[in-house]
């Protein structure tokens, strides 16, 4: 139990790495007049840049030390760049401390799903798998919530949530195994990544290419058709992470229930989310689709981070891993730019578009994948 609990708590801390610190940018904004809205932004943002090639430098770094001694500098790491930023004189000492947030993160994430199939396999695995992602996502809501309360006080007090990484670096350091690093002769023995893999992580690429509506358009959204007010909107936002912290507990029960139609089901869950979305204009359906769109997407994401762990090799896990999530901050990225843009080659690039676009693309793959299973199992039991 407390080796699981050293593991889940490292996942409590990566999603909130950028959004955390979202409501306190208004007081950051004040306290330097002299920063431009675009430096400002960047300090939600900036983060990713660093964590993208963060995640191949710690995949080289396990093949030389154990992952225990990289996560713990990571976490050192995270726990100064996140905190630092208290601390901050001017704008570009506080983006300095995001870039090393950024390094941190990207130390941290792919040892982090990579754990899972160090210690665990079979259902328990998949079962982890999920939990790891409702960790990921618990971590987002109490981090956004508790850095909103903060902020109310001091935008300075907002980056203490990030202290909780001392907690996580004790637990780490206590109860995870120490594992010894690949010896040379191992690392010599380099091989092929499976095809599979880079099918894997462009399917991460394509459910954050929509799971990553929500944050970056429904507040729009809602007060475009005026459904709810900014307060509210924060609360319905907040209910994706809900929606993947449940479906993430849920994985295991949903795979042995649904068998070959797990990740059909899964689509249709959120082409369902963005119809309520799209289709409705009331709170409390929108609130729905929310909900659901995250519990879809939080089942997705587990499931892909699965199958990468039964595709690829013990020795190809790290990197496969940080392939798979540079795909997926890729997709964060890519999200707005792709989405309005296909949207604008049907007509205005609006959100209520780009949320009837999604609904309808996310139900026609997801009938897709039904028709082809169900020709496929058949053709299997003849």
């Amino acid at each position: 139990m407390s080796k699981k609990l050293s593991i889940l708590s490292i996942s409590l801390i990566t999603v909130m790495a950028g959004a955390t610190i979202a409501p306190a940018l208004g007081g950051i904004s004040s306290a330097f007049p002299d920063a431009s809205q675009t430096l400002v932004k960047l300090i939600n943002t900036l983060h990713a840049l660093w964590v993208i090639p963060f995640t191949f430098v710690s995949s080289w770094l396990t093949t030389r030390y154990s992952k225990k001694s990289v996560l713990t500098v990571g976490l050192l790491l995270y726990l100064i760049g996140g905190a630092g930023g208290a601390l901050a004189t001017d704008i570009w000492f506080l983006l300095a401390t995001r870039t090393l947030l950024g390094i941190a993160v990207g130390l941290i994430m792919p040892i982090s799903t990579s754990l899972v199939p160090d210690f665990y396999d079979g259902d328990e695995r998949t079962d982890m798998m999920g939990k790891l992602s409702a960790s990921n996502q618990l971590g987002g809501m109490i981090s956004i919530i508790t850095a909103g309360i903060l902020a109310a006080i001091s935008w300075r007090y907002a980056f203490g949530v990030y202290g909780l990484a001392l907690l996580v670096l004790i637990l780490v350091w206590l109860y995870l195994p120490k594992q010894p690093a690949p010896g040379k002769k191992q690392r010599a023995e380099r091989t092929k990544l499976p095809k599979q893999i880079y099918g894997l992580a462009l399917g991460m690429f394509t459910v954050f290419i929509f799971f990553y509506t929500i944050p970056t358009n429904m507040s729009i959204y809602l007060q475009e058709n005026d459904i709810a007010n900014t307060t509210i909107s924060g609360f319905i936002i907040a209910l994706s992470s809900l929606g993947g912290m449940s479906g993430g507990m849920m994985l295991a029960k949903f795979k042995h229930l649904l068998g070959y139609y797990l990740v059909p089901v899964q689509i249709l869950l959120v082409g369902a989310g963005f119809s309520l979305i799209a289709f409705t204009s009331h709170a409390v359906t929108v609130s729905m689709g929310v909900f659901t769109l995250g519990l879809g997407a939080g089942t997705l994401i587990p499931t892909i981070y699965n199958k990468i762990s039964n595709v690829a090799e013990k020795r190809q896990m790290m990197t496969a891993m940080a392939i798979t999530q540079t795909f997926m901050y890729f997709g964060q990225f890519m999200s707005p730019i792709l989405l309005d843009s296909a949207a604008g080659l049907v007509g205005q690039a609006t959100t209520q578009l780009i949320y009837t676009l999604s609904a309808y693309l996310t139900l026609t793959v997801a009938i897709l994948l039904f028709i082809f299973i169900t020709i496929k199992f058949r053709r299997t039991t003849r």
